[in-house]
């Protein structure tokens, strides 16, 4: 019983992960909806023993950790205590938690002491262990030949003359078709694969109706994990339980269904500007840079023949510094006289949320069962999260 009891509850956790990557913002959402969450209180109000971190907003624990985590190549273990499977994350009984709060602590005072220097930039994790627990502080040979210390990808720098963000929005919204025939679009079903960090896929099905409902079916080896809301009502149903959802994970259900509107981006704001062009695998791609508030940036990157959107990369300011997170749109086909991509992949600062949904079918405007968006008769109230229940570079 306690191996199928864990086996059940993994594949619930599998769903969430996939469904929800934890730190992925809507990169459409307007910067009134994208301010600190309601509610948010400082970290250490959430969690115990929190020292270096003190006065973050406990919304951002989790992406922090994943970011640390991410930049070293390591995961929970390598700071925190696990008990047979029991986290105790308050606890300072290895080293490397101790190390990094002084590297933490470093990397405040080297900020708050060279803003001038840095020009809105600044040193994180990364900048030195890129990916490794040991700091990169020596260049690696052989050197490669001298360049123009263009970023990876970025196009060389020419004299041409780079439209509006105004232009490009518009160029898009050509290319998928016209606003008029997206709005024609009320109801979809789409069906495909869902396909984890570990390459496997599993049956993928979404049932989305405008303007605020949405149903998505996963099929597992353990089990059938179904999700819905409706408005700001949501629920779940697997194999262990079936209960309503929290508000968190209403917002995140709706922001990932978001990344497969039809129409990703309705028009240009005035904050937004076209930075230059790179490309996205063989694509040249203009890039659009929104700022969106004061905690996010996105950019946009669109392709410069066909008009259509290649990649959203969203950065998330936190106190160590941008977090970004990643959309992809791939294999955009004809439904209904709009271009749809088949293929969107995720990716986030921990590579085991990240998840592609890869659909083999898209159909359009077909008559929508409005019951199938009912939650289940016997369904329970959510039950308040445990802070010490998973290790915080999980996504939830």
């Amino acid at each position: 019983m306690r191996k199928e009891r864990r086996t059940l509850f993994g594949l619930t956790g599998i769903a969430l992960a996939l469904l929800f990557l934890f730190f992925t913002t809507n990169w459409k959402t307007s910067a009134q909806q994208q301010q600190q969450p309601q509610g948010d209180v400082p970290a250490e109000q959430r969690y115990k023993n929190i020292q270096v971190l003190k006065g973050m907003p406990q919304s951002q624990v989790i992406p922090v950790m994943q970011f640390m985590a991410s930049s070293l190549g390591v995961n929970c273990a390598h700071c925190h205590v696990n008990n047979n499977g029991n986290w105790e994350f308050e606890k300072d009984d290895k080293p490397t938690k101790q190390t990094a709060r002084r590297m933490i602590q470093m990397t405040f005072d080297i900020n708050k002491g060279n803003r001038d220097i840095f020009r809105g930039a600044n040193v994180s994790c990364f900048t030195c262990h890129r990916g490794s627990t040991e700091p990169v502080n020596i260049p690696l040979l052989p050197v490669p030949p001298e360049s123009t210390g263009a970023r990876p990808g970025a196009a060389a720098a020419t004299a041409e003359t780079l439209p509006t963000a105004a232009q490009v929005v518009d160029k898009y919204l050509q290319s998928i078709g016209g606003r008029a025939a997206a709005e024609r679009i009320k109801t979809r079903v789409m069906k495909g694969s869902l396909i984890g960090a570990d390459g496997k896929p599993m049956p993928f099905e979404v049932h989305l109706q405008a303007p605020d409902k949405a149903l998505t079916i996963i099929t597992a080896p353990q089990g059938t994990v179904t999700q819905a809301f409706v408005g700001t009502k949501g629920w779940m149903k697997n194999p262990r339980e079936t209960r309503e959802l929290r508000p968190n994970e209403i917002a995140r259900f709706r922001s990932t269904m978001q990344t497969l509107d039809v129409v990703q981006v309705t028009e240009a704001a005035a904050s937004m500007k076209v930075a230059g062009r790179e490309k996205i695998g063989d694509r040249e791609a203009y890039v659009v840079v929104w700022p969106v508030d004061d905690r996010h940036t996105q950019k946009l990157y669109f392709d410069m023949q066909t008009g259509l959107l290649l990649r959203a990369v969203t950065y998330t300011q936190s106190v160590l510094g941008p977090i970004p997170s990643q959309v992809d749109f791939e294999d955009y086909r004809d439904v209904e006289g709009v271009k749809l991509p088949f293929t969107v992949r995720m990716s986030s600062v921990d590579a085991r949320s990240d998840s592609t949904r890869k659909f083999t079918e898209i159909k359009a405007n077909v008559p929508a069962d409005d019951t199938q968006f009912n939650p289940p008769a016997a369904t329970a109230a959510p039950a308040a999260p445990s802070p010490s229940s998973t290790p915080p570079p999980r996504p939830r």
